[in-house]
């Protein structure tokens, strides 16, 4: 018998605080646990993990330097030595609890949860940690080491979450919609006294998410639910993140906590607390979707869009499998049958559907485990018999609205451009120019061709409502506008040679992750950085730095369809946009979105026509 660890070496170096120890007990197939705890680390503990048939994951909390973990099952000890290496990148991630005016904090729960802000302020801050352990190991599965971003720290190297005391009354806000509270808070933040604004990407929570059924009508949709909940959002764009807490109760505070919340199969009584689970209607999975949602808007803020499978498109929903064990698999017929374990009941469920769930649950096709749904919420419908066959059918997302509002203006001289979509395909570009308190908007209207339907130029004097807002740094969470959830289309098998996905959905799509190797989140600053993002001449994209990818999205949705990547030692300089190399191009596509990003990070993003490509 002895303890094997399967994805981290003795001695390695890490640049985050929770890794994930995975393993197993060779000779061992049968249940059991396992007892971790850092002999380095002053305010660790020993924390039990189950074994289930010989196989093992476990979280240990790191210090700054050398750390000696002890491994115990049974009689047998495995030792292991991680060093934890501070990066100090310049840019950072900086999680935040969101507070109405004269509010006390507390987000909505069962009886049974602390649900006090000082709650609040434990569950966002492990839960950032996880989706940076996540990403690590994501990464690591890529070939791209256990790179990730970095956390805001405090001077004693621990993770921190800020609180926001917000202006905005519960009442206004319970009356606000998702992108008004997007908009809001991000002026909030960027007039706000936090320090190093220009280096930091904001993931934030709304404490103040109702959910409030009416009488006895309880909701059976997600769409209903919806109906029913005020100040929710799963917003990210720009340097902002920004979620309700509707699902926050299911989350775990403290690191013993987080295997029981993963498995904790008690249902969600909708009569009173919102469920936005992909229609699983358990605790475990509340937190699965919330906590990978969370990561899903904040990889916007990355400037990653929509892929075809992984996070970025309703993966998210696994999230709980890369922290859990799951067992063998009760059939061989279904992709999904594995089961989970209540720590008290025992009782077993299915992940993606449920043996024992009420009429209400819709009926999913084992073969097309995600349905296309409405970006904004839930990766699930309940969808009608006659078309529960067809893979293809779906709701188109409602277009994206930000209302641009003259009363929101920086003091210094700057220019702002936003972008919105219609309902009709077509764009309309808003260039805010502001200097001395007078300001100027260029509205612009382009068809989904590209050519100009209409332009208004208007001049404006400066509100002096308005006299306290601080300048906007480039990195401003306004910087573009916010893309909610994504459509939930069945995953195709798109994985790359040498590239094996472990948890399902739960992985990042292999642009996405080339999008992330290179990232300046993700990279210590380089002062041979010119800070010059590629450029279009006709249809070569050049880089004088090498271009290490070029990603096509489709217009208007922007769900990326192919990529080119070179990670060789010595980048292209260029890369010719050629027709005869675009595949799985959408039907009737006339243009396309291109993204180019360069050895250090500099990101090109442009719309292009498709008769400007060689032919």
């Amino acid at each position: 018998m002895k303890i094997r660890i399967h994805n981290v070496a003795d001695s390695e170096s890490l640049s985050y605080h929770l890794p994930l120890l995975a393993g197993r007990i060779d000779g061992v197939k049968k249940d059991g646990e396992i007892e971790v705890w850092n002999t380095s680390y002053s305010k660790g503990k020993h924390i039990k993990w189950p074994v289930i048939e010989g196989f093992f994951k476990a979280l240990v909390k790191l210090k700054p330097g050398e750390n000696f973990i002890c491994i115990k099952y049974q009689d047998e000890i495995l030792k292991l030595k991680l060093i934890f290496e501070v990066p100090h990148f310049k840019r950072f991630i900086r999680p935040l609890y969101i507070v109405c005016a004269g509010d006390d904090g507390y987000f909505q729960g069962p009886e049974e949860e602390d649900c006090s802000m000082e709650s609040a302020l434990c569950r966002i801050a492990l839960g950032a940690m996880l989706i940076q352990t996540f990403t690590a190991e994501k990464m690591m599965e890529h070939g791209f080491e256990r790179r990730t971003f970095q956390l805001e720290l405090s001077d004693e190297f621990e993770p921190v979450c800020h609180v926001l005391h917000s202006k905005l009354t519960v009442e206004a806000a319970h009356n606000m919609s998702g992108n008004e509270l997007w908009t809001f808070f991000a002026k909030e933040l960027m007039a706000s006294d936090f320090a190093r604004k220009e280096y930091c990407k904001w993931y934030c929570f709304m404490s103040f998410t109702k959910y409030c059924p009416s009488g006895n009508n309880i909701p059976k949709t997600h769409s209903e639910i919806l109906k029913f909940t005020k100040g929710h959002t799963a917003l990210g764009g720009g340097g902002l993140a920004l979620f309700g807490t509707g699902n926050l109760h299911t989350w775990a505070r403290t690191i013993d906590e987080v295997h029981l919340r993963f498995t904790d199969c008690r249902k969600i009584d909708r009569s009173k607390l919102m469920d936005d689970s992909a229609y699983r209607e358990y605790h475990w999975a509340n937190y699965a979707t919330g906590l990978g949602a969370s990561l899903h808007e904040l990889g916007h803020t990355f400037d990653l869009a929509h892929t075809p499978s992984g996070i970025m498109a309703r993966g998210f929903d696994d999230l709980h499998k890369v922290f859990t064990v799951e067992r063998s698999k009760v059939g061989n017929d279904s992709k999904d049958a594995y089961r989970y374990y209540n720590r008290d009941t025992r009782h077993r469920t299915m992940s993606g559907s449920d043996s024992e769930s009420s009429s209400e649950a819709p009926v999913v096709d084992s073969h097309a485990r995600r349905y296309k749904d409405v970006c904004y919420g839930s990766p699930l419908r309940k969808l009608p018999k006659s078309s529960a066959a067809n893979h293809s059918a779906y709701s188109s997302p409602l277009p994206l609205v930000v209302n641009v509002e003259p009363g929101f203006r920086s003091n210094n001289s700057q220019s702002m451009t936003f972008s919105l979509k219609n309902y009709d395909g077509s764009e309309t570009h808003k260039i805010l120019n502001s200097d001395r308190g007078c300001e100027t908007v260029t509205e612009m209207t382009l068809g989904t061709d590209g050519r100009l339907l209409g332009k208004i130029y208007r001049r404006e004097r400066r509100s002096s409502t308005c006299s306290t807002t601080s300048s906007t740094s480039t990195q401003s969470p306004v910087s573009g506008p916010p893309t909610p959830l994504p459509n939930s289309p069945e995953e195709p098998d798109l994985r790359f040679p040498h590239v094996q996905f472990q948890d399902d959905g739960a992985h990042w799509f292999r642009s996405s992750a080339v999008v992330l190797r290179f990232h300046k989140w993700f990279n210590a600053p380089d002062p041979a950085d010119p800070k010059k993002a590629p450029v279009l001449l006709g249809c070569k994209i050049r880089s004088s730095c090498g271009l290490r990818l070029v990603e096509l999205r489709g217009d208007p949705e922007g769900v990326v369809f192919q990529h080119w990547e070179f990670l060789q030692l010595v980048p292209h300089a260029d890369f010719t946009l050629k027709l005869s190399r675009v595949k799985n191009l959408p039907e009737k596509a006339q243009s396309v979105t291109v993204l180019a990003v360069d050895n250090y990070g500099n990101i090109m993003k442009k719309k292009v026509k498709l008769d400007q490509f060689e032919k």
